[in-house]
């Protein structure tokens, strides 16, 4: 389904670099400035990683976890998450619906 790799402009092919991508899910190609949209599965496939982080945080809580280790725990998970979705982007030119 996906190929483990960055990905890449839907016009140019201009590969991106990981820090273009953590924080921009509407971007333009630094190269040839064509605006970026996200697939409706790549917008699917990355929306799955959301109820990861809730069931996590509502079982440390369920078995009485301190707030003091819920928090670091969060966050960690939070940063891996926000550096793994890249690798599922994908791009196109026209920006579809959800459903």
């Amino acid at each position: 389904m996906y190929d483990i790799e960055i990905p890449s402009c839907w016009n140019c092919e201009h590969e991106f670099k990981l820090r273009e991508l953590v924080w921009s899910w509407r971007m333009r190609c630094p190269s040839c400035k064509k605006k970026q949209f996200l697939t409706k599965e790549s917008r699917f496939n990355t929306l799955l990683f959301s109820p990861i982080l809730m069931i996590v945080i509502f079982i440390m809580n369920v078995w009485n976890f301190s707030w003091v280790i819920i928090i670091p725990v969060s966050f960690c998970l939070f940063l891996i998450f926000m550096f793994i979705i890249p690798y599922f982007y994908r791009f196109t030119d026209k920006e579809a619906p959800f459903v």
